[in-house]
């Protein structure tokens, strides 16, 4: 007979890496996450208040079901019995009916799905830090109104319909929400830029792989009064607070190397490393950060759930193959004269028409034009031509 597996999917497949797979089911959400194979009770690291960390888990050790562990979600930090009991009760029948279907299943199924953006947004994000919560779907409005009163009904008033004909990705927020956010459309373009400049004029190059992400730190244009060593600190620390900002909306993950302007005081070091170990708090992403190493790297992990926003929005170029390189003007000028000369017969009434791209004609220059001409003894008639690409172009001979 066959016997069927209970499993979790805990990463998506990425590129060429297929799905992770767990039998340790966790069911997520507001303040905890319910763990009904294990009877352990966790708390999370960014609660860090021992005294706190001691209620909470008294508290949960009170009110848990006989079966099944918790870990408590930094979102719990400060909340009362009766939150926990009524998140408690709603996990526990999750898990119920998720053990339902399996018993009464037939075959390979899929039995659970996790709630969708808007709600697992609402899940993770809407605490006391956000002032408004808008959606512009009426649909999405009414469910989520509905989510957040069974989770956290206090938070219902956040949440609000968004009803301007200005797309909500395109809001005001002087006219439409005071949130400080805005121009969201052009955000997600800078998320696929590489270079992003600092406010004193520096700026930071982001460079994402397969096997890992490197973040080159530099100094450009840093206008700041102060000597050497005080400016190199002052731009390696104000490049953290982007990097850091980078790091979540890019969703990047894996290992990120970090490539600071090089910092000869020790102190100066400890500084950068204890602001990197800050910022990173507020992410929900797990993250591992070693020291800054005399070089001035930094080396440092990020959980990798889902794909990066980079490769969500964009596609591998079909020219370069993903290397972001083409072949030099001055190389392809030399392919296209080799290729003349293995073509083109000595002699001839009719010239050589050569269609290339703008940048490749500037090459063909009146001189460079001629020696070729000589060696062929044929005319060549150069056509700049934009819509041929960078690392193509047609040799016509005759008509």
């Amino acid at each position: 007979k066959t016997k069927f597996l209970l499993t979790q999917v805990t990463k998506g497949p990425l590129g060429t890496k297929g799905s992770k797979l767990t039998q340790q089911i966790s069911l997520p959400g507001h303040y905890l996450v319910y763990i009904p194979s294990s009877l352990h009770i966790g708390v999370s690291k960014n609660i860090t208040d021992e005294k706190e960390r001691f209620r909470l888990k008294s508290i949960i050790e009170e009110i848990k079901p006989s079966t099944g562990g918790f870990i408590i979600r930094s979102e719990g930090a400060g909340k009362e019995k009766d939150i926990f009991k009524r998140e408690i009760k709603y996990l526990v029948r999750l898990w119920e009916i998720i053990n339902k279907k399996f018993e009464t299943s037939a075959g390979v199924a899929l039995l659970h799905r996790d709630v969708g953006l808007v709600f697992k947004t609402v899940r993770d994000y809407l605490n006391e830090d956000v002032t408004a919560f808008f959606i512009d779907s009426k649909d999405e409005h009414e469910d989520t109104l509905n989510f957040v009163e069974m989770v956290s009904p206090k938070f219902k008033e956040k949440i609000h319909l968004y009803k301007s004909k200005v797309p909500i990705f395109e809001m005001n927020p002087a006219s439409e929400i005071r949130s400080g956010a805005s121009n969201i459309e052009q955000q997600i373009t800078n998320i696929q830029k590489q270079k992003i400049k600092l406010p004193s004029g520096g700026y930071i190059i982001i460079q994402e792989a397969e096997t890992l992400c490197a973040i080159d730190v530099n100094s450009g244009k840093f206008t700041k009064a102060g000597s050497l060593d005080e400016i190199i600190l002052r731009t390696n620390l104000e490049s953290l607070y982007e990097i850091a900002a980078q790091l979540r909306l890019r969703n990047i993950g894996g290992i990120i190397v970090i490539d600071l302007i090089d910092m000869h005081r020790s102190s100066d070091r400890k500084k950068v490393f204890k602001l990197l170990l800050e910022l990173v708090r507020k992410d929900k992403a797990k993250t591992e950060i070693l020291p800054v190493t005399k070089l001035g790297l930094i080396e440092m992990t990020r959980q990798r759930k889902t794909e990066s926003m980079v490769n969500f929005l964009s596609e591998t170029c079909p020219y370069c193959e993903g290397s972001g390189q083409v072949l030099s003007r001055e190389t392809m000028a030399i392919k296209i004269k080799k290729e003349i000369l293995k073509l083109v017969t000595r002699g001839g009434e009719q010239p050589v028409r050569l269609i290339v791209h703008p940048d490749i004609a500037e090459v063909f220059d009146e001189e460079y034009t001629k020696k070729i001409e000589n060696r062929i003894n044929r005319k060549i008639v150069i056509e700049a031509n934009s819509q041929v690409h960078r690392e193509d172009y047609r040799i016509i001979l005759g008509n």
